[in-house]
């Protein structure tokens, strides 16, 4: 028996050993697919021209900082600063050299740019004719019958950005006798106009989500329909899918119902013009009207007590609250970028999130109560190693409390974060605690949302420019239909849950760092009009390889290399900061400095900087031992 047992444990053993070869075998096949992959998307460049040496080409946001030597003749007509594509070629000598195929324009203008990003990740930005084919018959029917409650009566408003170039949510709040209120949340019906399967949605389903940029977007649907037929538009009819939730006084949801509806909006509206009604001690942005009609200004003010509640709620719960501020491009003539600015985040944005919040939660905890396939949005809790070293890290400012070193869970990190706000810390914080967090992805199965702090959690309320979001307004409504048909369909589609799960993340992080690589050109066009000038700015993060510091007249990060600071000074992980081993001089989290532009190198989006001198009057703050109870 005992030699049975030790004969099936070495065969277990070396099955287990060839599964595990076999994986790694795949995984490499897969990591050599990425990595041809990623050589034909970092084939674009910013090529310089320099005397005696020729052409070269530096590859656009490569992590190698590989630079390509252009061989004679082989440049095309492209000029010095142009964007191109390029083909490597074969040499016998160990110099890298490649052939221009293409010259995209001169960097810094904003159609070479977007083709320069447009290109490194493989975005698509024509529609195939079967598709478009399919919006000119939708374009020209009406729209199909169904059965939908029809809520023209109320006042649905529509928030977005000034420049939005789609509307697929409004909201509408009544107050309850009792108190507390009802927020309907109104959501475009898309999968009314795009049948499942069809050309349109199959060309959804590989772009997975819309992208924007400054000046332009590509949008997941085509602009007939992401923009009009589908879009919310003010008083134009359109199909709806309703959240009604039932919220109490203390922002707890007590029910919710949903429905299809047809809804007309009563206006409009930007952020800014929002949050002149809902939050009128604040600053009024620059430009913003607010808006006349009572109606809308009532509806205002109710849905920022609503928004109010839902958001204490939610923190009480344990969110963690991640206040980043993003940079804005603001564009003059012929979209060259003029400023960047900190994007302003008002009650209205807020409002707006707290909406979506409940809404995508109702559905989510719906869906799953009634056993229907869900396209989960997950955010599962960071590894170990990662927590121990952000519970160091808000030990070191004395951001927890006595007893909170241990295992931190979300509650335990949102209380920190909130205590940093106001500190110069503040977004280090922020920063560090984001990274340490895993990717939200899509998944088939629930497994929670730990930032969010909710059990379950999806995405429902952007299905123009998120496939994802289209996906679950199927579930839902073929739940609400109750017929074989719909139950049939619910089942087919659950199968598919988990290849649509993968392509819909990857396609987002797609998305993400594309937006970002624009972000980087436009700040780094920008700023190289200013090389040579002196800024002041405050250091926002101390790193072993330098300082980077935020410009204080734009909202603009570059880099105080470490190699350029005094000679003599040393990096302090704990303090976060640069000290010399000689002498009182010392820079940190919060100080005043004044730089100076150095260089610009737009191909791998670095700003760097030379520090000229430090401003900071203020003594230093010791960072507080983790268990002091004072913050």
């Amino acid at each position: 028996m005992t030699r049975e047992r030790n004969s099936n444990r070495r065969s277990g053993g070396r099955a287990a050993f060839e599964r595990t070869r076999q994986a790694k075998g795949r995984a490499k096949a897969k990591e050599r697919a990425r990595g041809r992959d990623r050589e034909s998307d970092e084939s674009v460049g910013l090529l310089r021209r320099t005397p005696g040496r020729g052409a070269q080409v530096t590859l656009f946001h490569d992590d190698r900082h590989r630079r390509f030597d252009i061989a004679r003749g082989a440049a095309r007509d492209a000029r010095d600063g142009d964007w191109v594509q390029i083909a490597p070629m074969r040499s016998r000598s160990a110099l890298r050299e490649a052939r221009v195929v293409a010259v995209l324009g001169a960097a810094g203008s904003p159609d070479a740019d977007f083709q320069v990003v447009v290109a490194r990740h493989r975005l698509r930005v024509e529609f195939p004719v079967d598709a478009l084919t399919e919006v000119e018959t939708i374009a020209r029917r009406p729209a199909p019958a169904t059965h939908r409650e029809d809520l023209r009566g109320l006042a649905f408003v529509t928030i977005d950005p000034t420049n939005a170039r789609d509307h697929d949510d409004a909201v509408y709040v009544e107050d309850r006798p009792r108190g507390g209120a009802r927020l309907w949340v109104a959501i475009a019906d898309v999968s009314a106009l795009v049948p499942e399967g069809s050309a349109l949605d199959r060309e959804a389903l590989r772009r997975g989500n819309s992208v924007y940029f400054p000046d332009r977007a590509i949008p997941m649907l085509p602009p007939t329909l992401s923009g009009d037929l589908c879009s919310l538009r003010p008083g134009v009819d359109r199909g709806v899918v309703t959240v009604v939730l039932a919220i109490a006084r203390d922002g707890s949801v007590r029910a919710c119902r949903f429905a299809r509806a047809v809804i007309q909006s009563r206006a409009k509206l930007s952020y800014d013009a929002a949050a002149c009604v809902m939050d009128p001690a604040a600053e009024r942005p620059a430009g913003a009207v607010p808006p006349a009609d009572p109606v809308v200004v009532d509806q205002l003010l109710r849905l920022a007590r609503v928004a109010r509640a839902l958001q204490a709620n939610r923190f009480a719960t344990g969110s963690i609250d991640f206040d980043l501020p993003t940079a804005e491009i603001l564009l003059g003539d012929g979209g060259h970028p003029v400023d960047v600015i900190r994007a302003p985040r008002t009650l209205a944005h807020r409002a707006i999130e707290e909406a979506m919040l409940a809404a995508n939660r109702a559905v989510a905890e719906a869906l799953l109560a009634a056993g229907v396939p869900l396209l989960h949005r997950v955010h599962e809790a960071p590894a170990p190693e990662d927590l121990a070293a952000l519970a160091d890290l808000l030990a070191s400012f004395g951001l927890l409390e006595r007893g909170e070193g241990g295992a931190l869970d979300a509650r335990t990190i949102a209380r920190a974060v909130s205590r940093a706000v106001g500190r110069p810390e503040e977004r280090l914080v922020n920063l560090v605690t984001l990274r340490a967090m895993q990717q939200a992805r899509y998944c088939e199965a629930g497994r929670g949302h730990f930032a969010l702090a909710f059990a379950h959690y999806t995405h429902f309320t952007s299905p123009i420019r998120r496939y994802a979001d289209l996906v679950v307004h199927r579930a839902l409504l073929d739940h609400l239909d109750a017929g074989a048909e719909a139950r049939a369909r619910a089942a087919a589609r659950g199968k598919g849950l988990a290849r649509i799960a993968a392509r819909v993340s990857a396609r987002e992080r797609i998305a993400v760092e594309a937006e970002r690589d624009m972000l980087a050109i436009k700040k780094c066009v920008f700023i190289a009009k200013h090389v040579g000038a002196e800024f002041d700015g405050t250091i926002e993060s101390v790193a072993p390889h330098g300082l980077y510091v935020t410009l204080a007249p734009f909202f603009v990060e570059g880099l105080v290399p470490a190699r350029r600071l005094p000679y003599g000074a040393a990096f302090d992980a704990r303090g976060h900061a640069f000290t010399m081993r000689r002498g009182s001089a010392r820079w940190r989290l919060g100080d005043r400095v004044r730089v100076r532009i150095e260089r610009v190198d737009v191909a791998r989006g670095w700003i760097s900087l030379a520090l000229v001198s430090h401003a900071a009057a203020a003594p230093a703050r010791r960072p507080r031992r983790a268990g002091y109870d004072g913050a």
